[in-house]
């Protein structure tokens, strides 16, 4: 566990890195100091550095906290992981395509059935109430666009 821990951490730390430098020509931010579009993906990329910071910190500071610990990589909770991971995969396809409400309205209520939510009032209410705060924090809040349909252009 140990070592995949290491890997997990070096990985992390590398994937923000190659974000940083992809997102190296984009502006951070706008002559009105409204965040561009490197903002969200600089943010994203620091994250991963620090939390793989973390981690390799934890990894040679703190030997012994899960010394002998194994993964199964077949149980429930892991093959949710992966199946979770896929559905955010199906979702980037879907914004690329259908545009960011469309995407949404799949994606929001997709995972909450995924992580066991059954009322379809509730479902719909998040889905709902989801979509409005990102629009309203992207469009009105930092005047940036929502992903449009490219499928229909």
């Amino acid at each position: 566990m140990r070592s995949a821990n290491v890997v997990v951490a070096i990985l992390s730390v590398l994937l923000g890195a190659t974000i940083l430098w992809l997102a190296g020509d984009l502006t951070h931010f706008d002559e009105y100091g409204v965040p561009g579009e490197a903002f969200w993906p600089s943010a994203i990329a620091w994250l991963f550095i620090v939390l793989g910071c973390v981690q390799g910190a934890e990894v040679a500071f703190v030997r012994s906290a899960h010394a002998g610990r194994t993964v199964d990589l077949h149980s429930v909770p892991v093959r949710i992981a992966f199946l979770g991971a896929a559905i955010a995969l199906v979702f980037a396809v879907l914004l690329t395509y259908f545009g960011f409400i469309a995407a949404s309205a799949v994606f929001v209520p997709t995972l909450m059935l995924l992580m066991g939510s059954r009322s379809p009032l509730q479902i719909s209410l998040t889905t709902v109430g989801v979509i409005a705060v990102v629009w309203v924090f992207f469009v009105l809040i930092f005047n940036n666009e929502l992903p449009p349909p490219s499928l229909f252009e």
